[in-house]
């Protein structure tokens, strides 16, 4: 696919939809009428992996661990539809997770970058891959700078001194990878060299972090994404 970028404008949003894409919740993802056969998500984890999560999610591990998950995904579509209205200047009822996204907009991160993307379709015709990004940033000074950024949602937990903390952080490189490879494609003329995952539950939002600093590196994404996506079609032949 090439397409022609229009000119931005150097203040506002936002960045134009691709068009052609689309999004139908029970098919999966559609350009120009047809069909795309894989999603970001299945292309980045493991066939045992996504195996796993359809068993979790039909209960098969037990009714516990199949409500645990209902919740947080409950959880995540409510905080990911609280941060598109308000990028778009909309009110939005994030009943019963009011605290988890107030405190999304307590981060730092708004004040260097804006959003000039929200729930953004990218697609990869070659090899049939599609996704749906979090945000897409710009740096509010440089204004040729984009970022992708994506949002994880937790459960309240506490550090032994009593402070909030977010548990269980993971390594979403792949997944970062994956958007950026798409946007590349997409909208070669953008710069995206910077990836950011914001982390939030009840009690406080963050950056993932290590040692102070961000945690992810976009050419490190971008090579985690194409061994995992190499991997994949691999499994696909061998099937």
């Amino acid at each position: 696919m090439k397409l022609i970028m229009p000119e931005l404008p150097k203040t506002g949003k936002w960045l134009p939809v691709v068009p052609g894409i689309k999004h139908y919740e029970e098919s999966g993802y559609f350009f120009n009428d047809q069909p795309i056969a894989h999603r970001i998500s299945e292309v980045i984890i493991s066939k045992p992996e996504r195996d796993n999560f359809q068993k979790l999610r039909n209960g098969e591990f037990g009714e516990d661990k199949q409500v645990n998950l209902l919740c947080a995904i409950e959880r995540g579509l409510k905080a990911h539809a609280f941060l598109d209205h308000y990028h778009r200047g909309r009110s939005y009822n994030a009943t019963p997770y009011q605290e988890l996204c107030a405190n999304l907009l307590t981060l730092d991160l708004w004040d260097e970058w804006e959003v000039v993307a929200s729930e953004y379709m990218l697609v990869d015709l070659k090899r049939s891959i599609a996704g749906t990004c979090d945000m897409i940033l710009r740096h509010k000074v440089e204004k040729d700078r984009y970022a992708i950024a994506d949002l994880k949602t937790k459960s309240p937990a506490y550090k032994k001194d009593g402070s909030p903390k977010i548990p269980n952080k993971k390594n979403y490189s792949a997944q970062l990878g994956g958007y950026i490879n798409l946007l590349n494609l997409t909208w070669p003329e953008l710069k995206v060299e910077d990836c950011f995952v914001i982390y939030a539950n009840d009690l406080m939002a963050e950056i993932h972090t290590y040692y102070g600093r961000n945690y992810y590196n976009y050419i490190d994404c971008i090579e985690t994404y194409e061994g995992c996506r190499a991997a994949f079609f691999k499994e696909m032949e061998d099937i």
